[in-house]
């Protein structure tokens, strides 16, 4: 029996639970490994297939694993490993302060934030001759993104040396938003109008051309990093190019499937059916309906959420996907022994979070209005403390609600265990 595949687990929220979904439906064995494990020495004692690094902010991952266990991944890559890196998992492997210089390239600054709210399916234009591309894959193929950032090679590199590109962009997919932009959707025409009168270019630079998806050796290992994440549910081409990457990571082994099947939190059976996670998940619902209905929030998918700039549309979507997920797996005595501790408290801390939020939607659409009919009426120094208080710092993850998302982490890490 071939080892399973390592999901790194630490600040991985949904995009965790969306790869090891993606996993089990195409039929690959994993287990989650915390920074924790991998700092104690877990790679070498176990070696998996590979690391997966999945999205999230890569900062926190790396602080996670401390010196330890970034040496430990170094380690174990150049020892013969695989690291396959998505969006935040990239970060984590470039050559920057906080990245494990696994890949001699670094991340793209942003002309500006505009650029970086970009999201939905993207066109990709992949190298033939590339070992991590599917032969079917056809020339000109679509795969999903969730704000990427992007790949700048170091000084000087030429074919050859380093990373090398394995699929670049192409141009925006139909359901590609920019911000809350249908951008994907809009007539050629049109867009050009629109960037000629507000004198900017709305579709980001990294669009034409840039690299995607690279791929490079490591001491004796090799890497993988994408900014498409290729374990989004219901999206054939990215689904087949993950199967694809886990066969190679696994030449002994069986993937059984390829494609990742839509996912619909709502309607799947609670397999842990407890209390405490039911009281939450309706108190979230219920904030996330407020949202909708003062406009800030919308329904992207069923798992994902639409907002408007500046809203905590991800945080709660997050929150969200996390109470599903935990419901829907099957209980363990390690996460029952946790929940028996943590569920009660966590479930008052949600129905407060939530009774605030259901004052604090209604407040945030009242002052977007008011900016816009009274001209003197600025922005409300107190609903931007409470959001901060109940977020964090922009771009998110912290707050009341990232320490719920923490809450849920740590009882997912044991269901899936």
């Amino acid at each position: 029996m071939t080892a399973p595949f390592a999901v790194l687990w630490d600040h991985a929220h949904v995009w965790g639970l969306l790869l090891c979904r993606g996993l089990a439906a195409l039929g690959a064995a994993c287990r989650p490994v915390t920074c924790a494990e991998v700092a104690a020495g877990g790679l070498a004692s176990h070696p998996p297939r590979a690391l997966l690094v999945p999205g999230g902010f890569s900062r926190p991952k790396f602080a996670a694993l401390g010196g330890a266990g970034q040496r430990a991944v170094r380690d174990y890559v150049a020892g013969g490993g695989n690291y396959f890196g998505v969006c935040g998992g990239c970060g984590l492997a470039l050559s920057h302060e906080a990245g494990l210089g696994l890949c001699d390239w670094t991340r793209r600054p942003f002309a500006d934030r505009l650029e970086h709210l970009a999201s939905g399916h993207v066109r990709l234009r992949g190298d033939a001759a590339s070992p991590y591309l599917p032969a079917e894959l056809p020339e000109d193929f679509q795969a999903p993104v969730w704000w990427p950032a992007g790949f700048v090679p170091p000084p000087g590199a030429g074919n050859g040396a380093g990373a090398a590109v394995v699929a670049a962009y192409a141009g925006p997919g139909e359901d590609f938003m920019l911000a809350d932009i249908a951008l994907g959707a809009m007539p050629g025409a049109l867009l050009g109008a629109c960037q000629e009168r507000f004198g900017l270019t709305l579709a980001p630079a990294f669009l034409d051309g840039g690299a995607c998806v690279i791929a490079g050796a490591f001491g004796h290992g090799r890497y993988v990093l994408s900014h498409a994440h290729l374990e989004t549910p219901d999206s054939p081409q990215a689904n087949a190019w993950l199967a694809h990457l886990l066969g190679l990571f696994d030449p002994g082994g069986e993937i059984a499937g390829r494609l990742v099947p839509a996912w619909h939190p709502a309607k799947e059976t609670r397999l842990f059916a407890d209390v405490h996670l039911e009281a939450a998940r309706r108190d979230i619902e219920s904030v996330i309906a407020a949202g909708i209905e003062a406009r800030l929030l919308m329904r992207r998918s069923d798992w994902l959420l639409g907002w408007r700039p500046g809203m905590p549309g991800f945080s709660l979507s997050n929150l969200s996907a996390l109470l599903a997920g935990a419901s829907a797996l099957p209980p363990t005595e390690a996460a029952v022994a946790y929940w028996r501790q943590a569920g009660p408290d966590f479930a008052q801390r949600a129905a407060a979070f939530a009774r605030r939020l259901e004052v604090f939607f209604p407040a945030q659409r009242l002052e977007i209005t008011l900016s816009l009919v009274e001209r003197q009426a600025g922005a409300d120094p107190g609903l931007a403390a409470e959001r901060r208080e109940l977020f964090g710092a922009s771009p998110g993850g912290g707050g009341l609600c990232g320490e719920l998302a923490a809450t849920l982490d740590a009882l997912l890490l044991r269901l899936l265990s």
